[in-house]
């Protein structure tokens, strides 16, 4: 072997020997890089999470005030709907009652106006033929209203037609007749002589009714 193969060989073990370590040591540092940058970016992930999670926790406590505060403001509401509601209907109560009450004051001073204090009897007297009594075969003394009124001699007795329907009021004994009272119209006759005098409608004999003259 010639001196030049053999200085070659010499000097190829010469760099082996001296690089062999420093690229293994090359190798070592760059695994070591890539686990930091491995812990970094893990380090990284972690707190992009722990970001959401609170957001998301942040997003969740503002939803659930807002649910809150809308549920309060619709139980307000609702309450305040209830108590308006609770006084309408309170005071259309009030009024119906009123309304009611006058009307049966009402009746009560036109029925007692009918019949004269103390036996005394009435100048004038006003006689309503009742709604309904045209169809209504069982009206009794609710047929006229009053059914029998008393008045003076020279008193007056009017018949109002308050019914849809035409009506009469006709002495029994032909003493006096209105003749036809269409609806909404009326009809009067003056008592010159004491006594009673029975009348009915003559369309509708079922509606019998008594004038006493005194």
């Amino acid at each position: 072997m010639n001196t030049k193969l053999l200085a070659s060989i010499a000097v190829f073990v010469l760099l082996a020997a001296v690089v062999g370590p420093s690229l293994s040591s090359s190798a070592f540092a760059a695994n070591d890089a890539f686990m930091k940058i491995d812990g970094v970016k893990g380090e990284a992930k972690e707190k992009k999470a722990e970001m959401k999670a609170k957001k998301d926790d942040k997003k969740a406590e503002l939803k659930a005030k807002k649910d809150t505060k809308k549920a309060e403001m619709k139980e307000k509401k609702d309450t305040k709907k209830a108590e308006m509601k609770e006084k309408k209907d309170t005071k259309k109560a009030e009024m119906k009652e009123k309304k009611d009450t006058k009307k049966a004051e009402m009746k009560e001073k036109k029925t007692t106006k009918q019949t004269a204090p103390s036996g005394e009897a009435l100048k004038e007297v006003t006689v309503d033929m009742v709604k309904g009594t045209a169809s209504d075969t069982n009206c009794g003394d609710k047929c006229y209203i009053p059914s029998a009124v008393t008045v003076a001699v020279g008193g007056k007795v009017t018949w109002k037609n308050v019914d849809s329907a035409a009506h009469t009021a006709t002495a029994s004994d032909g003493s006096f007749d209105t003749s036809l009272v269409n609806a909404g119209a009326s009809a009067s006759n003056t008592f010159n002589t004491a006594g009673s005098y029975p009348y009915i409608c003559i369309l509708h004999p079922w509606m019998k009714g008594t004038v006493n003259v005194q």
